[in-house]
């Protein structure tokens, strides 16, 4: 998968705009805005859902790629993946707590149940096989968004894009997009079920 010639700027700046972990700050906020009365107890919900499963991850993150641990932010070898979602994991878990405890936005944990699933889902794939984390986040943000705030289809056009930026940065193979997107749609659809 290495790239002999460089990657279009698109393609960086799609993989940077659309990473994980921005959707990871991004959705739970967004969501739980767009679903709950009055707006701002759902941005309070998200909000909480955001520093426990996207800031604190990604300082985590960056402090291991300034101590040369990791090689990006993106972390983008496979065997140094797995302790970080387990992190995540129990991240998200901590935050269900919490969100019960406080009577939280229903869309949070709803949304909160998407990120654990999918963190899931990537700690288990990470140990044998590299499944694209950034195409199964775009696709299950994208349609548990479209999903609870229909007028947001247009968000689906992101799942081919991100896939199509990872593949060809050289980050990933064309199975490991397709695969990542399914499985995003999959649990996204799963978690809307329960709603």
């Amino acid at each position: 998968m290495t790239r002999l010639t460089p990657a279009p700027r698109w393609a960086h700046l799609t993989s940077e705009v659309l990473a994980p972990w921005v959707l990871a700050a991004v959705m739970p906020v967004l969501v739980s805005t767009l679903t709950t009365t009055p707006p701002w107890r759902g941005a309070l919900s998200g909000l909480l859902v955001t520093v426990l499963c996207a800031v604190v991850p990604v300082a985590v993150v960056l402090r291991g790629v300034r101590r040369g641990r990791y090689a990006s932010l993106h972390v983008p070898r496979r065997e140094d993946r797995p302790p970080l979602l387990a992190m995540v994991a129990g991240l998200t878990a901590l935050a269900a707590v919490l969100l019960v405890l406080l009577d939280g936005a229903t869309s949070s944990l709803v949304f909160l149940g998407l990120m654990a699933a999918c963190a899931v889902v990537g700690l288990t794939v990470s140990r044998r096989w590299k499944i694209s984390l950034h195409a199964m986040v775009a696709a299950a943000s994208a349609v548990v968004l479209v999903g609870l705030v229909p007028v947001t289809f247009p968000a689906l056009l992101a799942v081919p894009l991100v896939a199509a930026a990872r593949v060809r940065l050289g980050a990933h193979t064309v199975a490991q997009v397709v695969v990542g997107s399914v499985v995003g749609a999959a649990l996204a659809a799963a978690s809307l079920a329960v709603v």
